[in-house]
């Protein structure tokens, strides 16, 4: 299997985890404390996050079904029938039978944001507990699962790892997403940065601080010692995500510290939204990176 398709197909589900998984973070953390007047209404904002949550995941279910062809491919004796190889694969491996609830959960989670996204309330219940657990996907089928050593916590640290990047990058994706839409609706003079972007501030730091603890953590349970960070293909491409990490980070605290003093002036509106947009662009390179990082393995020069 190539290594682009490789790369694509981690990208994929990435993505499809980190926009779902930011709508539903700002559905409960930021749309509620973003202090918008009667207009728009709250009802209008949670409609609008639940556009993008649906649209990351309904990039789920062909992620699953890209991510089952690369493992089968890797899987499977080439003087085997291709049946009994995927069955043998979905029946008698612990990443078929994640790869299964994860595939059924991918197909839920699309019915539930669609949901949501008609306006009905529990389409959010059901949607949030559902694209929270299919985070846990990566970590079981991912280095966590095959570490010898404090196992639970790797698990744990991968999927808080998740978590956090899309409370992160699907919470900016919201933002911006509303943004646009207020816009096109109430015209260019317009701007819900103002109220949005405080909200999404807190929310993202804490989100930052914990992709700092389980990142470090990881880097620790993968790399026999910092010298491997150079002389491995895990540590350099870890390095690599690193540097493009350093960049998003350098976008999200020019626009903290600042363009948000500056909200509500069209320039600096517009500054921020220029920023923000390079910052989601940005982190997309992070994802991608990432999906090629989770295919390394830590001992290989």
């Amino acid at each position: 299997m190539s290594g682009t398709f490789s790369a694509l197909t981690g990208w994929l589900l990435f993505a499809g985890l980190a926009l779902p998984i930011g709508a539903a973070v700002a559905r409960w953390a930021i749309l509620p404390r973003a202090g918008v007047a009667e207009e728009p209404s709250q009802e209008w904002l949670r409609r609008g996050a639940a556009r993008v949550g649906s649209a990351g995941a309904m990039l789920l279910p062909f992620a699953m079904a890209f991510y089952f062809v690369r493992q089968l491919q890797e899987f499977r004796d080439p003087f085997a029938p291709w049946t009994e190889e995927a069955r043998l694969l979905l029946d008698a491996t612990a990443w078929g039978r994640a790869w299964l609830w994860a595939t059924a959960g991918s197909f839920v989670a699309v019915a539930a944001f669609l949901l949501a996204r008609s306006g009905r309330a529990s389409g959010w219940w059901l949607a949030t507990p559902i694209i929270l657990a299919l985070g846990t996907f990566p970590a079981l089928t991912g280095h966590a699962a095959g570490a010898e050593e404090l196992r639970f916590l790797s698990l744990m640290a991968d999927t808080l790892h998740v978590w956090a990047a899309g409370g992160w990058i699907g919470g900016l994706a919201v933002v911006l997403y509303l943004e646009w839409r207020w816009r096109r609706d109430s015209g260019p003079n317009t701007s819900l940065f103002p109220e949005l972007v405080p909200a999404f501030s807190r929310v993202a730091m804490v989100c930052v601080g914990a992709l700092v603890v389980t990142g470090s953590f990881a880097a620790w349970m993968q790399l026999a010692d910092v010298g491997a960070l150079f002389t491995t293909g895990y540590g350099r491409t870890l390095l690599l995500k690193l540097g493009f990490v350093a960049v998003v980070l350098g976008l999200g605290g020019l626009n903290f510290r600042v363009f948000t003093p500056r909200l509500g002036d069209d320039r600096g509106n517009t500054a921020i939204r220029r920023a923000a947009s390079l910052e989601l662009l940005v982190a997309q390179v992070v994802l991608l990176v990432t999906a090629v990082l989770v295919r390394s393995s830590p001992v290989d020069h």
